[in-house]
């Protein structure tokens, strides 16, 4: 009988350390996804991205919603966001909604004219589509 509940408990406790190893290294460590080490990268100018989430918002959402995309447009308006950091403003067609884009640098250098920024699509908003966590290509 004592026998029979070492052998039970030796395999609770195998199964449990097993099942420990496995959480602690393939879902804690796993790697945090960043803008440079995205596969499938959406390219999309900010005019298109805008127009659609005007037109669409939750089949916008399916398509670009925490996707790492690629933004090319025409930097309109720069300032400074709430955490300090750089938030680069990119034209559209709607003049009350432009592409924000939140800049991972903080002391990072930009001025007015064509870029490419790519960051991960967070949503349409009152003030626009906003990306976070960008960089210039």
């Amino acid at each position: 009988m004592i026998k029979n509940f070492l052998i039970a408990l030796a395999v609770v406790i195998l199964i449990g350390l097993c099942t420990g190893i496995y959480v602690w290294k393939f879902v804690w460590n796993k790697p945090h996804p960043t803008v440079e080490n995205a596969e499938n990268i959406i390219k999309v100018h900010a005019r298109e991205l805008a127009k659609e989430y005007n037109a669409n918002e939750k089949a916008s959402d399916a398509k670009y919603l925490n996707k790492v995309i690629e933004v090319s447009g025409t930097i309109i308006e720069m300032e400074k966001n709430q955490d300090g950091g750089l938030m680069v403003i990119l034209q559209t067609d709607d003049p009350a909604a432009g592409i924000q884009c939140a800049m991972r640098e903080k002391g990072l250098k930009v001025s007015l004219g064509h870029i490419t920024i790519k960051g991960f699509c967070s949503g349409n908003g009152i003030t626009g589509v906003s990306l976070t966590d960008c960089v210039i290509k």
